[in-house]
This record gives structure tokens, sequence and C-alpha cells, in this order.
């Protein structure tokens, strides 16, 4: 006897809110292997993309900047970006 027919058979012996709750793991369980697929697949054809991702690109630009170049940069320039952008006083907490 293959395991369908087994399962069949426990079913036909089975009292309907067993049945029922029998079903929804089933489709549960079958929408869970249906997303991992789609995953899987969106992850092949990511992973197998020519064209580097994003960051990778932004990676790339940055490490061509010399590190003399970041120094220069403000260390409070979140703190004050007003001022650097539109001049406005700096904030000097």
């Amino acid at each position: 006897m293959t395991v369908k027919e087994e399962l069949i058979k426990e079913i036909t012996q089975a009292p309907d809110f067993l049945i029922e709750e029998v079903l929804n793991f089933l489709l549960f369980i079958k929408n869970r292997f249906k997303q991992r697929t789609s995953e899987t697949q969106t992850e092949d054809i990511t992973n197998n993309l020519s064209s580097p991702s994003f960051l990778n690109f932004v990676d790339d630009i940055t490490s061509q900047i010399p590190q003399t170049e970041w120094e220069k940069l403000p260390s409070d320039m979140s703190k004050n970006l007003d001022h650097y952008l539109y001049g406005l006083p700096k904030s000097e907490e």
C-alpha cells in the first residue's frame, strides 16, 4: 500500500473535525513549500545576474576615494547638516 493510499484510508475512518485539521495543515505546508521554492528561484535569479548590486557598486566607488579625502569630511555632519547645506549657524550642543 502506498503512502497516499494509506492516508486516504485513514481519512475515510477519521472524524470530520480531524479531517479539517489535516486539510488545514496540508494547505499550510503546501503554501510554505511554494514560498520557499519561490524564494529559492528568486535567489537563483539574483545570483545569476551579471550586474553587481547597488551596494557593491557603492562599495566600489567609495573604495576609490583616498583616505585623505574622507578625513576632510566634518565629523559632525549630521548634527550640523543645515549649516553645511544652507549656511545656518552651527549647533554646538
